[in-house]
Order: structure tokens, then C-alpha cells, then sequence
């Protein structure tokens, strides 16, 4: 398990609000990545389906 180190000095607000900005990008990278796994998986089950179904 990793310590806090506590000999750094605290964020400012400006590193703070580059924190957090490269967070929300990273969650939207992410979430896009999950949308299209979802939309991926959906048209494959929906390929196999109707081949299976001809």
C-alpha cells in the first residue's frame, strides 16, 4: 500500500485546476472508450443473431 508523502507542499489552485482538467479528460476518454466497446458488442451479438437465424 502506498504513504502519503507529506513532505510536499500542497497544489496550488492553478496545478489544482490542471488536476482536475486532465481527470475529466481522462473520464471522457474512458467513457467514449466504454461507449463504443458497448456499441462493438451490440453489433457483433446482432451479426452472429441474423447469420444464425438465415
Amino acid at each position: 500500500m502506498s504513504e502519503i508523502d507529506t513532505t510536499k507542499a500542497p497544489m496550488s489552485s492553478e496545478e489544482q485546476k490542471a488536476y482536475q482538467a486532465r481527470q475529466k479528460h481522462r473520464a471522457i476518454i474512458m467513457a467514449g472508450l466504454l461507449f463504443f466497446l458497448v456499441v462493438l458488442f451490440y453489433l457483433i451479438t446482432f451479426v452472429k443473431i441474423g447469420a444464425a437465424a438465415s
